[in-house]
């Protein structure tokens, strides 16, 4: 993802209608700054460290709050727990069946279309590939 700093951030929480909070800026840097997707519980612990008076009810608004006006997509690959992505854009998903890490698979699949005559207008599309990382793939053979 392209460099920001935080008056990026803050310009782009506003731009998405939200007020500022610094819990709201450490839970957006938190999802934006990491290559995994992690879930509500990993981003509680990233960002208790620096803000020790949070609660996980707090971040799990947050995160919703964040997925309904589009800020950034869960992903939810039917695992136990919802995941969450801050790249928006397009992509689709690689899902560990063993460790259930997910992976972005950028360039992988091509993009689904709908044809007009199914009147049907996407909002949201998700594409998920089941299988093995490498690392549990190697503890197979």
């Amino acid at each position: 993802m392209e460099e920001k700093n935080d008056k990026d951030f803050i310009a782009t929480l506003r731009a998405h209608g939200l007020s500022v909070t610094f819990q709201r800026l450490a839970i957006y840097q938190a999802l934006y700054f990491t290559n995994e997707h992690p879930s509500a519980e990993i981003v509680f612990r990233q960002i208790r460290k620096d803000f020790p008076m949070i609660s996980l009810g707090t971040v799990y608004k947050t995160l919703e709050k964040f997925c309904e006006v589009g800020l950034i997509q869960k992903v939810n690959p039917l695992t136990e727990v919802a995941r969450y992505d801050a790249a928006t854009g397009a992509h689709h998903h690689m899902v560990c069946m063993k460790c259930q890490s997910i992976e972005n698979a950028d360039g992988i699949v091509g993009e689904p279309t709908v044809s007009e005559q199914n009147r049907f207008h996407v909002k949201r599309q998700q594409v998920f590939l089941h299988g093995y990382c490498p690392a549990c793939k190697e503890n197979m053979i």
